[in-house]
């Protein structure tokens, strides 16, 4: 049987990435991208791949959120020997700064300054994971998107979707500026707006956007190797030489700012934990919208009641990890018809009217126990 037709509503890293998935498997693909690829959640990230600590719940999300780390270093080569771009794949483990006295107390390994000497004397013991990688999450998007591009995508900027096409029970192409374009699968892949192309055909999808503000400052010369994570902040380093700091958790509707408080919150909680930060250059600040819905976990999969209409949205602050695994799962629904057990949680129908859907939390990865000065993971 011939490969479906299939039209990408979406261009962040969930649609681009599972555009040139299903272009592998020799689907014909368009990718309709409202602005430019990875403009909204997929730049609100700094690129963690940090599935494995510090307290992580087991669950169907981290099974999936494991698998898919696993699948980056195959990612990041095919993608370098494809497009040439290095998504600058870091291995250098996270630091997870220890609070209680209990964990300090209990604590023992190698000297915590050693490490990381720019780190606040206040931090005088933390859990290092060696296996929280991240990636220069910009650079992963334009890489996906070159990689569907090359692999046959046609990949289509400034063309915003104002309706999914559905004719007798079945999704048959999209509309974008009033021209009709066919195709034998839609796949809804919008982030934050899904929701509203879902609403237009009565469909119940309750994505709501999380805004994400971050800023970046100078790396040079190097204030830190490691990402370090603290309850409320990030700081994540650069090959490029700056270091990132996110993101505030906003629920701010669309609306597009830089503030002054959310950047002034970020600032005050990374130089706590990085005391020079302070007196660094900011080099650049921005925000991005992330798609969040109420039980937390990502939609993916089938349509009940329409053929061919897929979502993959939802992945809130997990889309980067989540891309590979997300993006093979997706080509497997579509491409063979096969709606893996590992989503049956995740499935869109959840939110049919009338469902039960309690709440769940997004994993993280195996049970880790506080131990000090550093725990190497």
């Amino acid at each position: 049987m011939a490969a479906p037709s299939v039209a990408v509503i979406g261009g962040g890293i969930i649609g681009c990435a599972t555009a040139g998935d299903l272009a592998k498997r020799g689907c014909r693909v368009t990718l309709l991208e409202r602005a430019s690829p990875g403009a909204e959640a997929s730049s609100a990230a700094a690129g963690l791949l940090a599935p494995l600590g510090p307290s992580p719940e087991p669950g169907p999300f981290h099974r999936l959120a494991i698998e898919s780390w696993r699948l980056y270093p195959r990612v990041a080569s095919e993608l370098r020997d494809l497009t040439g771009v290095d998504i600058e794949h870091m291995t250098a483990g996270t630091l997870y700064p220890l609070h209680s006295p209990r964990e300090i107390e209990a604590a023992e390994g190698s000297d915590l300054r050693a490490l990381e000497p720019a780190l606040s004397k206040d931090v005088s013991a933390a859990l290092l994971i060696r296996g929280d990688h991240w990636v220069n999450n910009q650079r992963l998007v334009i890489a996906y998107a070159a990689a569907a591009a090359a692999r046959g995508v046609a990949v289509r900027t400034g063309a915003e979707v104002s309706r999914i096409l559905i004719e007798s029970g079945r999704a048959r192409g999209v509309l974008v500026d009033g021209e009709a374009i066919h195709a034998d699968a839609v796949l809804l892949a919008a982030g934050a707006w899904s929701g509203a192309l879902a609403d237009a055909i009565g469909l119940r999808l309750p994505v709501a956007p999380v805004r994400g503000q971050m800023l970046a400052v100078s790396n040079v010369p190097p204030l830190i190797t490691r990402a370090v994570h603290g309850d409320d902040i990030y700081v994540v380093p650069r090959p490029s030489g700056e270091v990132l700091i996110g993101a505030t958790v906003e629920h701010a509707g669309f609306v597009r700012a830089v503030t002054p408080d959310g950047l002034g919150s970020l600032i005050a909680a990374a130089v706590a934990l990085v005391p020079e930060i302070g007196r660094r250059p900011v080099t650049r600040s921005w925000c991005g919208f992330r798609p969040w819905v109420p039980d937390g976990q990502p939609v993916l999969g089938p349509w009940p009641d329409i053929a061919g209409l897929f979502a993959a949205t939802a992945h809130y602050r997990n889309g980067i990890l989540m891309a590979p695994i997300t993006a093979a799962l997706m080509t497997r629904c579509i491409v063979d018809g096969d709606t893996p057990a590992s989503i049956t949680s995740f499935l869109p129908g959840r939110f049919a009217p009338g469902r039960q859907h309690a709440p769940m939390s997004p994993a993280g990865g195996e049970e880790a126990k506080p131990q000090s000065g550093v725990k190497d993971q």
